[in-house]
Parts: structure tokens; sequence; C-alpha cells
């Protein structure tokens, strides 16, 4: 398994609301029906949350970001992003 883990700060809360909405309505359905695993969003503050996306491998990671990058730059402008990715080392879950 690969993880990906993106931390967005955004200019504002209502950019970070327009942004977060189309993550939910746009880029993570899509992004499930290429081989992504599981995503999820984490808010840290009005204008702060972090991503986290699960893929079967790197190969797959990519070609998920591949489908992002035009996005990821229209995100960037004005935001701060900042990635955290690699193969899962150890995996527990309960008994």
């Amino acid at each position: 398994m690969y993880c990906r883990v993106v931390h967005i700060k955004f200019v504002s809360e209502i950019q970070m609301k327009m942004v977060t909405s189309y993550m939910e309505h746009t880029m993570l359905p899509r992004n499930l029906a290429a081989g992504q695993i599981s995503g999820e969003v984490f808010k840290i503050s009005e204008n702060e949350v972090f991503t986290v996306s699960k893929h079967p491998d790197k190969v797959t990671a990519d070609k998920i970001m591949a489908l992002m990058q035009q996005e990821l730059k229209e995100i960037a402008v004005g935001s701060k992003l900042t990635k955290l990715e690699g193969q899962l080392l150890i995996g527990a879950s309960p008994a």
C-alpha cells in the first residue's frame, strides 16, 4: 500500500470551502474510479486541511497524481501545499 498526505493552507475560508467541495464531488469520485483505495479530508482550521489518499502501489498513486496536475496548479495559486508520501511499513487492524 502507498499513502500520500497533502497539507493545504488556503488564503481564506471561502477558498477552502470551494476547493473541498470540488474535492468531494469531482476529484475523489474520479480518483476512486481510477484505482485509489480511499481518500479523506481532515479540517485543521477554518482555512487549513490535510488529505490522506491510499493507493495499492506507487504506480497507481502516480497515475492518480497525473490526473490532478492541472487542478493542483490552480489550487496552489495563493495556497501553500506540502506533500508527504510513502510505502506502508507497518499496518495494524483490530483483532
